[in-house]
Formats: C-alpha cells, structure tokens, sequence
C-alpha cells in the first residue's frame, strides 16, 4: 500500500506519457486503470532480466525506448468494435458516396479513411457498405489506420469470432464469409479493398496523406480531453476534402458542432460537414433534409400528456456507450412504400397497450404503474412505420405518425425516442431534451434515449453530466447482452 502510495507520482508521468503519446485522458478510462497498465508492462520489464528494479527504473528505461511505450499504449487500448456498429452511418455512405460518385462523373476514385480502423471491422464494413452498392473495386479507395500494430495484425489477419458479429442482421456475413475452424474467414475481394497501415490520430502528417471523401473516426474523440480533441479534429479537417463527411460517434457529435462542423442531419448517421461547404459545394439530396412541419407534429406530442410523464430523470452514472446494432431495415427505395399500408392502421381505433420495443437493445422495463398488456399488430406496426418514415427522410411524416400513435395508445418509450431524435435532426434541441426525458421516465434503461440526451449535455457544456449518462447506458447495455 505505501510502496503504491509512493509510486503515485510515477503513475501520474506515465499518465502525461499516455497523453502526450496519443491523447489519451487518464479520467476517461480511471487512473486504476492506468496503473494496472503501468504495472504489467513494469512486470513483463522485470521478468526479462530486470529482477527487483523499482518502477522509476522501468520509467527511466521507458523514456530511452520507443518500442516500451509502444507497448505500454498496446497495453491501454483495448479494441471495442464489431461489423456494422452503428449500422446508419454506413447507409448514409453508400448513398452519399453514390452523390458524390455521380457528381465527379467516375473521373477519381472515392476516397475514405477509417481512424482508428482497430482490428479491421469498420474499414471492412465499409468495404462491404461499397460493393454492395455497386461499386467496383476501382472506384474507391479505403486507408485503414491505428496507432496499434497488435490491433493492425488481427485485422490483416481477416478471421473474426462471434463478438465481432453482434445483432441479427448477418445476412452480410453469409455474403461475404466462410466459415473456418477459428471462425469467419473474411472474403479476398473485401480484404484486398483495404489497406493498413500504422498512424497515430494525435501526429497526423497531412501533406503525406492528401484529402478523403469520408473519414471515419468514431468513438475515440471521448477518450481526450478537450485539448486534445481540438488538436485531434483539427486533424482530422485537415485531410477532409472541402465537401467530405466526417462520420463519428453517437457521444461525440456535440464535440463536432462546438468544433464548428455542420450536422449532416441523417439521423442515426453521426455524420457532419465542413460549415462553410454545405452550403456552397455540396447539393443534399432532397430526401436527406429534415421538413418545416415537423416542430409542430413534434411540439403537439409534448403536451399530451400528464404532467407526471414529464419528470426529469434522475442521472446516476458514465463510460463510453457503444449503440446497439440498428434494426435490418427496407433499401431506401422500398421504405417508404412498406411504410404506407402501416400508417393507416392508426386511423382505426386501437387499444391502450404499450407496444414491443421496435429495435434491438432498446428495454421494455417500464415503471410499475405503466401499461405492460401486449402490443396489438397496429400500434407494433405504427412504430415500425414511423422509423421507415424517419429512414426515407419523411421526418414531418414520422413525427406525424408517431403524433397519431401517441393519441391511440399508452404512452411508450420508443415513440418518445423516436421523436427525440426527430426533433434532434431539425435542430429543435429542447424539444429533444424533452422527449428523451418521457422516453427515460418511461423506460430508465432505454440505451439510446440515454446517449442521445448524454449528447445534448455535452453540446450544452455539461461535460460531468453527460459522462453519466453515458455510464449508465453502457451498464444498461451490459445488462441487455448478460
């Protein structure tokens, strides 16, 4: 106890070390968790040939050696990805991508990096996202990037185990895997599609890179402080093309917007723009903007119902929340048509019962004096509905629809969501704070209610606060899998 007590200062070097060598904020991941790193790395150290060497000698070896702190900073990172996290920001690329394909007329291939691309499943994804979309491996280009060569290896590597694949949407899996004795071997086509390479986000040369279309860099930024996400994302701006998207994560978009980045405004995509492009280089596709009438569909529900539904929730907890895999969802092209024959049924009379929760991760833990009576076919419908609606970019049809469910049923959680992120994607931000607070009222453990309002905190400068919330959904999360 008072040997760790003494070696107190020790830690905290190596933590400036950590954050000087890639960003990385100690109280983001817990001190403890530092010096647990320290001290196996110190171990390993004295196991080869340095018996009993106190820690200020392993520090003072460390400082000599870049090849010790590499393996310090492979000690600290601990990959947490899987295909298709996230699964609408690749949705959004492949039609973007096909906007901007067309625009260019194929004379330059697209191209896009991943940072950092971990063991290999976003890149690949993205991959994936590309072909499938038509695209023939000659018109685009994917850099995959990271500061771990363990992570690089494995994902050159190309086989994958069951944690890589999370959800029920694996179609993409039999498509594009063969099964081995070590699990999901990925197919040649996809892994010659990519390439990797070792880079460190915080010592990004930009000159020797060039500019990309699309950067992915997602759920890294809330690792830093905000010093280093300055430094990170003038990085990053640095090597976006003038009209290219930046796709990050669900925590992290109220970084973007304070950083002076413009919201793509597709929901669930986390994807913004360079401000001053928007409006001058880059022509949204029509189905991609949200609609005047949607503050009034949405405003309309807010005052629905009892005053009871609308206390504020109580914030108890915070980790970075990783989104649950989205829902398999209807080609854009085909949405809008299943949607239809869905949202007349809320002109029939239904009963009051709480609907099933439409996608996955989403608990249907209500508080004991909510309605628990199983969903009828038209209100589970209505809900499916609307998110087909708020996916073909009808936001004012969604929040339409969801308006008209809330008058026929009791009220729900998810449609609270629902329109949350509605009114989100219009910029109506205290209407979304709202609503996502009906939805935790309703539902306390509801994992994207609590990381989407997490998000408005942090955009309001309640850092503290929105770190909460964000543990909390990362033990709700923990919960739905166990």
């Amino acid at each position: 106890m008072n040997a760790h007590h003494d070696n107190a200062p020790l830690y905290r070097r190596f933590a400036d070390l950590l954050h000087r060598t890639m960003g990385l904020d100690a109280a983001s991941l817990g001190h403890s968790a530092i010096e647990r790193a320290v001290d196996q790395r110190a171990a390993a150290w004295r196991a080869d040939g340095h018996d009993d060497a106190p820690l200020a000698a392993y520090w003072e070896a460390t400082q000599a050696s870049p090849a010790m702190v590499q393996a310090l900073v492979e000690t600290v990172v601990v990959p947490e990805t899987w295909f298709f996290r996230d699964a609408d920001a690749f949705k959004a690329l492949a039609r973007l991508a096909r906007v901007t394909a067309a625009r260019r007329g194929g004379s330059l291939p697209l191209r896009i990096l991943s940072l950092p691309c971990s063991s290999g499943e976003e890149p690949y994804t993205i991959a994936m996202t590309l072909f499938d979309a038509g695209f023939a491996a000659t018109e685009f280009r994917i850099d995959a990037m990271d500061i771990s060569e363990r992570s690089l290896a494995l994902a050159r590597r190309a086989i994958y185990g069951r944690n890589s694949f999370r959800g029920n949407a694996l179609a993409f899996r039999d498509a594009h895997f063969a099964r081995v004795e070590a699990g999901w071997r990925l197919a040649p086509r996809i892994v010659d599609a990519v390439r990797f390479s070792r880079a460190n986000l915080m010592q990004l040369d930009a000159s020797a890179l060039g500019v990309y279309d699309f950067v992915f860099c997602r759920n890294v930024l809330i690792y830093f402080d905000r010093e280093a996400q300055h430094a990170a994302l003038q990085a990053l701006e640095s090597v976006l093309a003038e009209d290219g998207t930046l796709f990050v994560g669900p925590s992290e978009t109220g970084l973007l917007v304070r950083h002076g980045l413009q919201s793509a405004k597709i929901p669930l995509a986390f994807a913004f723009y360079r401000a001053a492009s928007v409006d001058a280089n880059r022509e949204t596709p029509p189905h991609l903007s949200p609609t005047a009438p949607l503050a009034n569909a949405a405003a309309s529900a807010m005052t629905r119902w009892p005053q009871s539904t609308l206390a504020p929730v109580q914030v108890f907890s915070a980790q970075p929340f990783a989104w649950p895999d989205a829902v398999a969802r209807a080609p854009l092209d085909r949405a809008t048509a299943a949607a239809e024959p869905m949202i007349a049924d809320t002109a029939r009379p239904a009963s009051r019962t709480a609907p099933t929760a439409p996608t996955p991760g989403a608990s249907s833990a209500t508080p004991t004096d909510a309605p628990t009576a199983a969903p009828t076919n038209a209100a589970r419908d209505t809900l499916q509905a609307a998110q087909a609606l708020a996916d073909a970019g009808r936001l004012a049809e969604a929040a339409t629809a969801l308006t008209a469910y809330l008058e026929r049923h009791a009220p729900h959680a998810d449609a609270f969501y629902l329109l949350g992120v509605l009114a989100d994607a219009h910029g109506e931000t205290n209407l979304a704070r709202g609503h996502y607070r009906k939805a935790l009222y309703l539902d306390p453990q509801h994992g994207e209610a609590l990381a989407h309002l997490a998000t408005l905190l942090e955009l309001e400068g309640d850092r503290a606060g929105a770190r909460l919330l964000l543990q909390r959904a990362s033990r709700a999360q923990g919960a739905s899998r166990g």
